[in-house]
């Protein structure tokens, strides 16, 4: 009963607190969307009393210089969380040509998240490797046991206890290959 309460607060915990660092960063700009415009009132409030400007005219000041900080931030951390992403597509683009000597790349200003995913693909990407080549080995020799198979029948110089032999060995051969993988 303990590890079953004890697995269902390691699920809640998963469930909603998952990605603190993007949590983070996404607090970080409202705060620093915020921060602009508390700026931008402040310049525009110094413009009023200094310059004497109209208010319609810091109205568009305020809206024009609200719009660039929120494009600039979102500019920002778009490209910090989404690039990433889309150098691990362009990768993947390779693997799946056929490249299964590739790896992904991982820099260090990579997001933790990133970092783990991509680890997490290049191990798979490894599994895959070995298994294809185990596969290539083990549809080999299930070529060359067939080969065999069929020049003894056609020979006629064969005893039934060896084709069964041979059968086995090869089923022998899947056997192996299926509980590896």
């Amino acid at each position: 009963m303990a590890t079953l309460e004890k697995n269902s607060k390691r699920t809640i915990r998963q469930t909603y607190f998952v990605a603190k660092e993007l949590q983070a960063t996404i607090a970080l700009l409202v705060v620093l969307a915020l921060l602009g415009g508390l700026f931008l009132q402040s310049i525009s409030k110094g413009l009023n009393t200094y310059l004497r400007l109209e208010s319609s005219y810091l109205g568009v000041f305020m809206t024009v210089g609200y719009i660039a900080i929120i494009a600039f931030l979102a500019i920002f951390f778009s490209h910090r969380l989404v690039g990433p992403f889309k150098r691990l597509e362009y990768e993947m683009r390779i693997i799946a040509k056929g490249e299964l000597d590739k790896r992904l790349s991982v820099r260090t200003r990579d997001d933790l998240h990133v970092r783990n995913f991509t680890e997490y693909l290049n191990e798979f990407i490894n599994n895959f490797e070995e298994m294809s080549k185990d596969y290539n080995k083990v549809n080999a020799a299930i070529d060359i046991g067939l080969e065999e198979l069929a020049k003894m029948i056609e020979s006629e110089k064969y005893h039934p206890t060896e084709i069964k032999n041979k059968i086995l060995s090869l089923q022998k051969h899947i056997h192996e290959f299926r509980e590896r993988w």
